[in-house]
């Protein structure tokens, strides 16, 4: 899991958008707010319930809704709130959390304003007994919002605002049709009502005050819903066939997301994450992708067609990187057909060149025909062609069970161009979390849990691949497991793009003179969905792609990772993953290339860097270009690596796998910063230690007679403490090699 998202600004970003969090432009970090007098700090009243979450329901379904007026009230709301959140956050000088409350307290004021002003609204108020509308009175209700503002007045307490989902579907259970609300005070309900019937509709709400087992009020409201109409959607790719996509279907008054019907739902097969509110509701998933078309999304496997509501559309279809996402509008018209094709077209084609996508990081239950039908549509609408499906363990248990491992257990689709590959992510303890891909069979032994130098035996004798994910994330302890080891020469990858591309620890590494070859993957479902971050591997052209091509050129480092722009990297005749061998200093020549999807992914920046550092770069001179290249010349020295980068318009990164050049008796490391290195990896293996030493504590206390997470590092403190012996003893070989590299160099001069 890549705890680098934080759940609560996901939802953030998908509920408001950008609105909220650009509220206060020009309000950086460290910046001024006017700070409230001790005159205004003394008006502050305590924060109303539920005053934020429906401010953003507001925002994000009912702006369209309001007149401008009302806007500058709504944009006021908005913009205090976002000022409460700064100061909180610590990005206002000066400032208190007493301030904070200010602001909150000010938004409040404001949403009060507000909310007299927002049109149909139902107003029940049981102070005196029956409210004054009648049940008969029928709502017109428009299915492009779906939803009911509600103001409803059980007594003389402080306002109170709810969010309430109401799925229309239910027949006998009332519990659904049931709305808490504040006792002896006014609350304001906005309901969000899914599935709702075409006909005229009367149901009961029952009204339960907080902490009451049943309804303290009951009222029956009466709407009707507009008339709808029909929508066909199909999408085709370059060579006109229908194509499995994502896609998004949004109501462009409200901006309401609807489900595609036939969408794929894949969340019995991912555990309960995908009900978060990042994902839900409905079957929705997020893709991070660069730039505008980064959001939520359906798996489409074929076309679709359904009833909707009449009005305008706006239309969402992404299907992997390699294709031009597409934006469109549409219009449906009451009781009658609205049929749009989508093509696709295609900005690049990395498998006409040899070059194959993967992603080493998917979570997901694969146990039947079924599983494997929904899981391939979604490596075909994302158009990856290797998904890793992993297996998950930690010290206790596993989760996301697959039904075997070896090629048997394979899946691919007719053609042959996208497979599902079993695979585990396991273990994963305060060691950091590795990765076997490629399997013949799981390996795991909780007596051996930390001991990932015996895993990785295991996996090789498998004649499979281990490697370490969160590296590009520098999460989850992914530094113990790195510093422990890399330096015994048992890792085959390292997971650096993941949602975004973060080549720190690689580099580290890299500059110790160890070999590091780039992966990628999207940590599905924590990370979202299938297709925004991959890494490719050049299988070559001249046999048919199959998956043990792509997994020995990963082997071989023969790749690259990207969120957009494409790479061509070569040092005279090698490629990333290769050496060249020189005996002297000589000129080497470098050629690199990058191009990528105009106005999006195309390169703004084409970097070659060497030692970390970016020794020649090219920037784009026009807004039109799509394409970076240049050749450069550079010095063998004593040895050394290179790799190519890439910074796309939309913020997009790729990076290859380094070229190394390698000088006999000489290491292809950075003597400039090989010292600082080693004391860093000494550090971490102090830190494991003391990690180490803290488990057995708490062990032997017996405080926590359950507590695996400490049962089995404790268990296994002695073998741990034999291994960072001797990866410390291998650091110290280092420190003594640097010294005798350096004098050898000098000698040279």
């Amino acid at each position: 899991m890549n705890l680098r998202h934080d759940l609560a600004s996901r939802l953030f970003a998908v509920v408001a958008g950008l609105l909220l969090c650009s509220a206060l432009r020009g309000h950086a970090h460290g910046v001024d707010l006017p700070k409230p007098t001790a005159e205004q700090l003394a008006q502050t009243q305590p924060a109303l319930k539920g005053s934020v979450e429906f401010s953003r329901e507001l925002l994000a379904h009912l702006r369209n809704r309001l007149n401008q007026p009302q806007l500058v009230v709504l944009d006021r709301v908005l913009e205090q709130f976002a000022a409460a959140d700064r100061i909180r956050a610590g990005e206002v000088r000066d400032s208190s959390p007493a301030d904070a409350d200010y602001y909150h307290w000010r938004a409040e004021q404001s949403l009060m304003e507000l909310l007299p002003q927002v049109p149909d609204q139902v107003a029940l108020d049981f102070r005196q007994g029956l409210p004054v509308l009648k049940p008969e009175n029928i709502l017109e209700l428009d299915q492009q919002y779906n939803l009911l503002l509600l103001k409803v007045v059980a007594g003389n307490g402080p306002t109170n605002f709810v969010v309430h989902e109401m799925n229309m579907t239910t027949e006998r259970d009332r519990k659904p049709y049931t709305i808490t609300i504040a006792s002896n005070a006014t609350t304001f309900v906005v309901v969000k009502l899914e599935q709702v019937p075409s006909d005229k509709t009367i149901f009961h709400v029952g009204f339960r005050n907080e902490g009451a087992n049943e309804p303290s009020f009951w009222w029956a409201l009466s709407f009707v819903s507009k008339p709808g109409g029909q929508l066909g959607v199909e999408v085709l790719d370059e060579n006109g066939r229908p194509v499995p996509v994502l896609l998004r279907l949004t109501a462009k008054p409200s901006q309401r997301l609807f489900e595609p019907a036939g969408a794929v739902d894949l969340s019995p097969m991912m555990n309960d994450v995908t009900s978060l509110p990042i994902y839900g509701p409905g079957r929705g998933y997020m893709v991070y992708i660069p730039g505008q078309f980064q959001g939520r999304y359906w798996i489409v496997p074929k076309p679709f067609e359904m009833a909707v509501a009449a009005g305008d559309w706006e239309i969402h279809i992404v299907h992997g990187i390699e294709y031009e996402p597409l934006h469109g509008t549409l219009r449906v018209e009451s009781g009658q057909w609205t049929r749009k094709t989508y093509r696709l077209k295609r900005w690049t084609n990395m498998a006409q060149r040899g070059w194959y996508s993967g992603d080493d990081h998917v979570h997901s239950r694969l146990m039947s025909s079924e599983d494997a039908d929904k899981l391939l549509a979604s490596a075909r609408a994302g158009d990856i062609n290797v998904v890793n499906v992993l297996e998950m363990g930690n010290e206790m248990r596993t989760w996301y069970a697959q039904r075997g491992f070896g090629p048997e257990f394979r899946v691919h689709d007719d053609v042959s161009r996208h497979w599902l590959v079993p695979g585990q992510e396991d273990p994963r303890s305060m060691l950091g979390h590795a990765i076997g891909l490629n399997l013949k069979a799981k390996v795991r032994d909780l007596h051996r849990y930390y001991l990932n130098d015996w895993v990785a035996e295991q996996i090789h004798q498998q004649g499979a691949l281990y490697g370490h994910t969160h590296v590009g994330a520098k999460a989850l302890s992914v530094e113990r497991e790195m510093a422990l080891f890399t330096p015994m020469k048992i890792v085959d990858f390292n997971s650096i793009l993941q949602a975004s591309l973060n080549t720190d620890y690689f580099y580290d590494f890299l500059n110790l003179g160890f070999k590091m070859t780039a992966s990628a993957g999207t940590d599905t479902p924590y990370g979202g969905m299938i297709g925004a971050v991959r890494l490719y591997a050049d299988c070559g052209t001249a046999k048919p792609f199959t998956p043990d091509a792509w997994f020995k050129a990963l082997k071989d480092g023969h790749t690259f990772v990207t969120t957009g722009p494409m790479l061509d990297f070569k040092v005279e005749s090698a490629h990333p993953g290769d050496e060249i061998t020189v005996h002297k200093d000589r000129p080497l020549k470098v050629n690199i290339r990058a191009w990528g999807l105009r106005g999006s992914s195309a390169p703004v920046k084409l970097q070659l860097v060497e030692f970390g550092k970016v020794i020649q770069e090219v920037a784009a001179t026009r807004d039109d270009q799509d394409e970076l290249e240049f050749t450069a010349t550079v010095p063998a020295g004593h040895g050394g690596w290179l790799v190519a980068h890439a910074v796309g318009r939309d913020k997009s990164e790729a990076v290859t796998t380094p070229v190394y050049v390698v000088r006999p008796g000489f290491r292809f490391w950075d003597v400039t910063q090989a010292a600082v290195l080693i004391q860093k990896q000494l550090t971490v293996l102090d830190e494991t230690e003391k990690a180490v030493q803290e488990a057995q504590t708490v062990v032997e206390s017996r405080r926590q007679p359950l507590d695996y997470w400490n049962r089995w590092p404790a268990e296994q403190a002695a073998a741990l403490r034999e291994r960072i012996a001797k990866v410390r003893a291998t650091y110290q070989e280092l420190q003594r090699e640097l010294e005798r590299d350096q004098a050898l160099r000098a000698a040279a001069k």
